[in-house]
């Protein structure tokens, strides 16, 4: 018999992080309801995947990258192993300046 047990990582939001995802949905706020729900959802679904998966490539160092399905956003990461902890550094919208990317 194998076990069914799998191993969930714990997620923690940088200061920029917290303000990226605030400016996000004050922003879809603004345009309507449904694409703060939108914008909602599709986070929630990236911090899911994350939660049980983290593994993403690398974008530099050690510091990974995931995209949102449909919105223009990704979410810079690192995964401290150790402690089974995922580090959100930004939710960063793909039309700024590459030269932004919380590196």
């Amino acid at each position: 018999m194998t076990s069914t047990k799998s191993t969930t990582y714990n997620i923690l939001f940088s200061d920029i992080a917290d303000s990226d995802l605030e400016k996000a949905i004050d922003y879809y706020n603004r345009k309507s309801e449904n694409g703060a729900n939108t914008f909602k959802q599709e986070l929630n679904q990236v911090l899911d995947t994350l939660e049980l998966n983290p593994f993403f490539q690398f974008r530099y160092n050690k510091i990974r990258a995931v995209p949102f399905k449909t919105l223009p956003y990704l979410v810079f990461f690192e995964i401290y192993e150790s402690e089974k902890l995922v580090y959100v550094y930004s939710i960063f919208h793909t039309a700024q300046n590459p030269n932004k990317y919380p590196l």
